[in-house]
């Protein structure tokens, strides 16, 4: 018996970078857990970016296109390193930092601990479950 392949979906919220993906099994929708700045993106790399100045990775702007920064560096040749970024080193790219410091303000408090629970949006809608 052949089983069918995983169609796995992920969205991403614009306005607080949390995601959603939808196909790790057929019935589980997952969410991120809120992570700090210091512990949330890695760093960017590509020979497209000066090597002094360390940049966030966005995933989500850069999820299905070109690789992007955090301060918006767009480029096909950036992708993720397997390194945290870390917006307290002396390197890190100051608009990066404005960026990460913007959105970790727009996680609710009440959010920020603890395990995420695995949402359903409303019964025949098509929305993602954020």
């Amino acid at each position: 018996m052949e089983s069918e392949p995983s169609i796995k979906e992920r969205w991403f919220c614009f306005w607080c970078y949390a995601w959603t993906e939808l196909g790790h099994d057929p019935r589980e929708v997952s969410r991120s857990q809120y992570e700090a700045v210091n512990g949330r993106w890695e760093r960017a790399e590509s020979p497209e970016l000066p090597k002094d100045v360390g940049h966030a990775y966005d995933e989500a702007s850069a999820y299905g296109e070109y690789g992007m920064t955090l301060c918006g560096i767009r480029h096909d040749s950036v992708s993720a390193s397997p390194y945290p970024w870390m917006p307290d080193w002396p390197d890190a790219c100051h608009a990066c930092k404005a960026t990460a410091t913007v959105i970790d303000q727009r996680w609710p408090l009440a959010m920020r601990g603890g395990k995420r629970i695995h949402p359903t949006p409303p019964p025949g809608s098509r929305w993602p479950p954020f």
